[in-house]
């Protein structure tokens, strides 16, 4: 006989098997269905979260930045000379910042906080006041709804122009359309060029605008926050940012660019750097750390199912041993027994694998329902349940296979 066709036979008679002793084949499969279910939907819900959250990351502009802000240089006492001539953080560190790596750079933009009284016809608020620069608008995930972006020459020339957020726009020019009007920041007249489109997350349905508070932005040119708002003649800014889309370059460039930014300051360390994508991986090994318990919940439930298995399995040979002992008289040789029963384990644990499968999903879209995230189901995941499952299966199959083929014809056949 082919190996194909007595593999069908014994596929044929772990069918016959099953079907005949159901009640005993469903607790055999019980703790496999639990198993791959606790995997699957272990791991549905934990990327079900980390998609949601990446998405937030992907509307703010995305993970891949590197952030230098201003920090205290002066750790107490009176400042030195050094210390008294620095001029911190500026425009020339983001100019000299982008040069230094063109390759590793994909974008750069600076910003200038101030607070002002802002007026126009309809409203008079104290908000504050971005001083934009470069790249700022898509780095934070900003796009132009209506009018246009500020041009070159009316960023590096401080021009009288603004950018209104979908919130701002609202707040100043509740009756009519912003575009060409004049809104007053601080002590001067700007002219409104462009609105943004409203920015909208929420991490459930039925919760509030997590980027409400984006939509207040008041853009100006950096270069006319700083001098005309704050008579800042050295071009200070409160924040450079620098958008690296091959996250391997990060570190290096990080390293390359202290180095710049501790010669243009004079040896001060009167900055810091922010790696966002260093937070995003310690964010994804914390992800990992859940994705192992629950991988290690559905092992522990098959390894209690496969015990469980062991025992029904052994507790089945002895109602099986004449059976046995009349294949193995006519021709039947031990290895023949020994893949006969490992068949029956491995479509019992198949058969458990589907189910359990069918019940992780369920179990993760009822989750994920209750936390009113869209569910993810990868792959990847429903592969490595099942795999594990398999594993286990085969595992614990061995024995009472190996136990069966080492009968004796003779003996298996005067067993009462």
């Amino acid at each position: 006989m082919s190996r194909t066709g007595a593999f069908t036979l014994r596929l044929a008679e772990s069918w016959t098997e099953i079907r005949e002793n159901l009640g005993r084949s469903v607790l055999q499969a019980l703790g496999v269905m639990v198993g791959v279910a606790s995997v699957l939907g272990g791991f549905s819900i934990s990327d079900s979260h980390q998609a949601r959250s990446d998405e937030r990351w992907r509307k703010l502009g995305g993970m891949e930045r590197l952030n230098v802000q201003p920090a205290e240089a002066i750790r107490g006492g009176n400042p030195s000379a050094l210390q008294s001539a620095n001029l911190g953080l500026r425009r020339l560190d983001a100019d000299e910042g982008e040069e230094m790596n063109r390759k590793a750079v994909n974008a750069t933009s600076v910003q200038k906080n101030a607070r002002a009284r802002v007026r126009s016809p309809y409203a008079d608020q104290t908000r504050q006041i971005s001083g934009i620069g470069g790249d700022f608008l898509p780095l934070n995930g900003y796009e132009i709804e209506r009018g246009r972006l500020f041009s070159t020459s009316e960023l590096e020339a401080g021009a009288p122009v603004c950018l209104l957020g979908a919130e701002a726009a609202l707040a100043f020019f509740p009756t009519g359309d912003p575009l060409g009007q004049s809104i007053t920041l601080g002590e001067t007249r700007v002219v409104v060029v462009g609105v943004l489109r409203e920015l909208v997350f929420r991490w459930r349905d039925g919760d509030g605008n997590a980027f409400a508070w984006r939509n207040r932005l008041i853009a100006a040119p950096a270069a006319f926050v700083a001098t005309r708002m704050q008579g800042d003649k050295y071009s200070r800014v409160d924040r450079v940012t620098f958008k690296i889309p091959d996250l391997s370059l990060m570190e290096g460039f990080a390293r390359e660019l202290v180095a710049v930014l501790k010669s243009n300051h004079r040896l001060q360390d009167d900055f810091r750097i922010d790696d966002i994508a260093a937070r995003m991986r310690k964010r994804q090994s914390q992800g990992q750390v859940y994705n192992i318990v629950f991988l290690l919940s559905g092992v522990l439930s098959l390894i209690g199912g496969g015990m469980v298995n062991v025992n029904i399995q052994l507790a089945s040979l002895k109602e099986r041993v004449r059976e046995i002992g009349v294949r193995m008289a006519i021709g039947a040789s031990g290895k023949e027994v020994f893949k006969s029963f490992l068949t029956e384990a491995l479509l019992l644990t198949l058969l458990g694998s589907l189910a359990g499968l069918l019940l992780g999903v369920v179990f993760a879209k009822a989750i994920c329902s209750f936390l009113e995230i869209p569910a993810l189901l990868r792959p990847t995941s429903f592969l490595l349940a099942f795999v594990v499952a398999a594993g286990f299966g085969v595992l614990f199959a061995l024995y009472p296979a190996w136990k069966a083929s080492r009968l004796s014809p003779m003996e298996a056949l005067r067993y009462e």
